[in-house]
């Protein structure tokens, strides 16, 4: 049998191609992409109330961009709540832009939001070039003092595998709810295929 509409109970919203970063080995790292992105209105006109209405979790994980660098990310996840009470939304980031009105007013509106942070002050960049870490840190707080439930992900490389202890234990402190660590193929040689 094929999936149908009213099946779909979770949604992948990919609402942007912009990302302040410029991480090696990334999707979006020396391609052409047109740097496009869906505003609150176009989402209005591609999701119905009733689609919106039967989902369990929408999330925004960029695999080109960052959804925190898009315009209406707040605005499109306060619609989808206004729509939708009982949705649990999630965002995926690597957390170095906007300020910090923008992180209280996201700690009111989505569930859980992961920071994708790949070292200490200084590690991080080494991977997430133009990411700067006392933002990061900043705006990972701001979220977590209003409310917000935070999960850091932490990719693991030669230049920052001798730090995971000590950025779990500044998780904590911090009061992330999870740290999670991932080994990772990029910054490594792979063979041709």
């Amino acid at each position: 049998t094929f999936l149908q509409l009213e099946d779909i109970k979770i949604l992948h919203l990919e609402v942007t191609e912009r990302c302040q970063a410029a991480c090696p080995q990334c999707g979006r790292t020396g391609v052409n992409i047109k740097q496009a992105e869906l505003q609150l209105e176009d989402c209005k006109k591609l999701f119905s109330i009733e689609f919106i209405q039967q989902l369990e979790v929408m999330y925004m994980c960029g695999n080109f961009g960052d959804p925190i660098i898009a315009t209406d990310t707040l605005e499109i996840f306060e619609y989808f709540k206004s729509v939708n009470p009982n949705i649990n939304l999630r965002m995926v980031t690597n957390g170095g832009a906007r300020d910090t009105a923008w992180w209280e007013q996201i700690a009111k509106v989505v569930d859980v939001v992961t920071f994708s942070i790949d070292g200490l002050n200084d590690t991080n960049h080494l991977y997430r070039k133009n990411v700067i870490w006392n933002k990061v840190i900043g705006n990972a707080r701001t979220y977590i003092t209003n409310g917000g439930y935070a999960r850091w992900d932490y990719l693991i490389f030669e230049h920052n595998k001798h730090q995971v202890e000590d950025a779990k234990a500044l998780a904590d402190m911090l009061g992330f709810k999870e740290f999670v660590t991932k080994e990772t193929t990029r910054g490594k040689s792979l063979p041709k295929v």
